[in-house]
């Protein structure tokens, strides 16, 4: 059952990965995967989200009101229902590599599977701002 669902994750991921071409780089297309040449634009990850589905090894462990508040200059900070001290982290992308800092200075590093104006899905093998291992998939919505 757990390879079944591995597989239909992995389908999933592929199918919803967001391609970049030339036209990606155009303004008139909001929301449409922006992309700098080498992946996603930096500029389409700045702002709130808020975690709609987090899983863990395929099992539902969505916190309850998480959001990431991602500022331009590459810094953040996670409220977890309503808890900000010592949850600033730095962040950075590189083509659809999502890199999350914490102030433990581990780095998790997250593979970005899509990216629109309003959504955002990505994957990895630890929890956001947690060392907690496993295969994790995070959906996130913009908050404000």
């Amino acid at each position: 059952m757990k390879k079944v669902l591995s597989i239909l994750m992995v389908a999933f991921a592929m199918t919803a990965m967001v391609a970049c071409d030339d036209k990606d780089n155009d303004t008139d297309n909001p929301g449409g995967g922006s992309c700098d040449g080498n992946g996603f634009s930096t500029e389409m990850f700045v702002g709130t989200w808020r975690v709609e589905n987090m899983t863990v090894n395929g099992q539902n462990m969505t916190p309850g009101n998480m959001l990431f508040t991602m500022n331009e200059d590459g810094t953040g900070l996670a409220n977890d229902n309503g808890v900000v001290e010592n949850n600033e982290f730095t962040w950075s992308v590189d083509g659809d590599q999502l890199t999350i800092t914490p102030r433990s200075g581990v780095h998790f590093v997250y593979t970005v599977n899509s990216l629109t104006e309003n959504e955002c899905t990505f994957s990895g093998t630890n929890v956001p701002m947690a060392d907690i291992p496993g295969d994790v998939v995070v959906h996130l919505v913009r908050a404000e």
